[in-house]
């Protein structure tokens, strides 16, 4: 078995070591050392990278017999070497950061909700627990935040003991994992204390801002996203921008964005409305117009056209009006879709037609004999589309 040098000490990030196992693997290298600073995936919590004898490490691992596995792309030391270590330093104090930070939240909804932490994960930026309730309103995830960063800004000390399993019994420990051998306990001050294998800051003042950004319900229970230190600040700056930004177009405060959107939006909703009853007036005579550049096969007429600057709601009615004013087959396009009509009768019909539409340039859809249509096109390429499947429908009219 691996000794862990980091099990004991979390800011270890330099360490000499010996190669014990060597493995020559698809598209590398595992190394198995005598002791290793490398923190494995495990529990949530991402593993370290950084150097082993100047090589990259990609991954690292812990084997079903408790072996640290490193992985390479290239390696050179034999078994029996001494080698050194590098661990990523920001990479490591990101995640003491999310692991101490995640530990303080999940103390919070126990103190503040009464709800116990399923499941944890680490991401990259986002990190995520799950929660034992089904729902929790906005009121208790602000009470949690509230109070995990209280706890943050009390630089409460964190401390790492072990334990004999009948030991436990004497500590409020929040949730007791089923193990053999000795606990390995982290305790945040008076406000936390769990069984936990990951690394962790020495004290709550290093993690930072914990900022909860989202909730989702999954599997009966409540999954919480949440940020820390770099990543909320990160976040925040972001925001901030873009706020900004907003607040400048719009001419207002930030805290007036809301009301001024609103405005905005009603404006907008105004303007369509009136927009709508202006192209009902036009309709008859861009239908007249229509009808009148239409070539015809077989007593059909063929209008088609690209109105990508138009709503494809507009477009639809700009399409059944042609058909029913014409025997006739509508191909229009509006940004990411093809609109079909056909006037009653007409064979092939638009559901015919959607369906070789689709078969020759792929998208999704269909619809009725006399409208239908497809998504989910390349805008870009809606206009070549449009002029090869005019050619097929030309085709099929026996023209």
């Amino acid at each position: 078995m691996t000794e862990k040098l980091y099990s004991d000490d979390s800011y270890l990030l330099e360490f000499e070591s010996t190669v014990e196992k060597v493995q020559k693997i698809e598209g590398g290298y595992e190394i198995i050392l005598r002791s290793s600073a490398f923190y494995p995936e495990s529990g949530g919590q991402p593993c370290d990278m950084g150097l082993l004898d100047g090589q990259q490490v990609i991954s690292v691992h812990e084997n079903e017999t408790d072996e640290v596995v490193h992985r390479l792309e290239e390696w050179n030391a034999p078994v029996g070497d001494a080698v050194k270590g590098l661990v990523d330093r920001e990479r490591r104090l990101d995640n003491m950061r999310k692991h101490t930070g995640q530990h303080i939240l999940s103390g919070a909804f126990v103190r503040s909700a009464g709800v116990e932490t399923v499941s944890a994960h680490l991401g990259e930026f986002e990190s995520t627990i799950e929660l034992s309730v089904a729902d929790l309103d906005e009121r208790a995830l602000i009470d949690a935040e509230d109070m995990a960063n209280e706890a943050v800004m009390k630089n409460l000390p964190v401390t790492i003991s072990y334990y004999d399993r009948n030991q436990l019994d004497a500590l409020a420990i929040r949730k007791i994992p089923d193990l053999e051998g000795k606990y390995r306990i982290i305790q945040i001050g008076d406000f936390d204390c769990t069984a936990c294998g990951g690394t962790h800051c020495h004290r709550t003042g290093e993690v930072g801002t914990i900022k909860i950004t989202g909730k989702e319900k999954l599997r009966g229970h409540l999954r919480v996203t949440f940020l820390t230190g770099r990543q909320a600040l990160m976040d925040y700056r972001g925001k901030h921008d873009i706020t900004a930004a907003v607040s400048a177009r719009l001419t207002c405060h930030f805290s007036d964005l809301d009301k001024s959107i609103d405005k905005l939006m009603d404006q907008n909703a105004a303007l369509r409305k009136e927009i709508g009853a202006l192209n009902k007036k036009l309709l008859p005579y861009e239908v007249e117009q229509l009808g009148r550049a239409a070539e015809s096969i077989g007593g059909i007429k063929i209008i088609f056209g690209n109105h990508n600057d138009k709503h494809p709601k507009d477009v639809k009615e700009l399409a059944a009006a042609a058909a029913e004013a014409f025997k006739s087959i509508c191909l229009f396009t509006a940004g990411d879709r093809l609109l079909i009509s056909a006037s009653k009768g007409v064979t092939p019909d638009a559901s015919r037609l959607a369906a070789l539409f689709m078969g020759k340039f792929g998208g999704k859809g269909g619809g009725s004999a006399v409208f239908a249509q497809v998504g989910g096109l390349p805008s870009e390429k809606t206009g070549e589309m449009l002029d090869s499947f005019v050619e097929i429908v030309r085709s099929e009219l026996g023209g």
